[in-house]
């Protein structure tokens, strides 16, 4: 019970520190948008990621990655928490962006739920949206032990 009481807490916290973009997605005009309509829609650009993560039920990660988007590569920097998950991860990532109208929109806070197992090799998915209204999908691999299903906040920024 107690478990349940702290687990139920964290994700609270969570969701006040950062709340799901459902609201903000729908102030940008675009109605939302379910996983198959998102898998027929063009990415508008891809990205790669190196970082690393650790969770003891509540964690966080950062790590550098490019953003290729109409034919240019820009560096950025990612920064994330999350509620849900034990260990500790190497992280690459691959994954594509949508929605995204103007380079400046990448730049910001995402929120979603993240899922993935590891020890010794692994894998795992994310999808995140922004207040923009712009989504990233994550394939990931990772190296290390580590088990996650929660909710996930990531703030990304282009490297100066």
């Amino acid at each position: 019970m107690r478990k349940t009481i702290v687990l139920a807490s964290l994700a609270l916290a969570a969701a006040a520190i950062f709340p799901m973009s459902s609201t903000a997605a729908d102030s940008t005009g675009r109605k939302q948008v379910t996983a198959d309509e998102l898998a027929k829609t063009p990415p508008s650009a891809t990205f790669e990621f190196e970082g690393s993560q650790f969770r003891l039920i509540v964690g966080g990660g950062s790590g550098k990655g490019v953003l290729k988007y109409q034919g240019k590569d820009y560096p950025f920097t990612a920064k994330g928490a999350s509620v849900g998950g034990i260990g500790g991860t190497a992280v690459h990532a691959t994954g594509d962006v949508h929605f995204l109208k103007n380079l400046a929109d990448f730049e910001g806070t995402y929120t979603g739920v993240s899922a993935g197992a590891t020890a010794g090799k692994g894998a795992g998915g994310s999808q995140f949206e922004n207040g923009k209204g712009v989504i990233i999908t994550v394939k990931s691999r990772s190296e290390g032990l580590g088990l996650n299903l929660g909710v996930s906040g990531l703030s990304i920024a282009f490297a100066k």
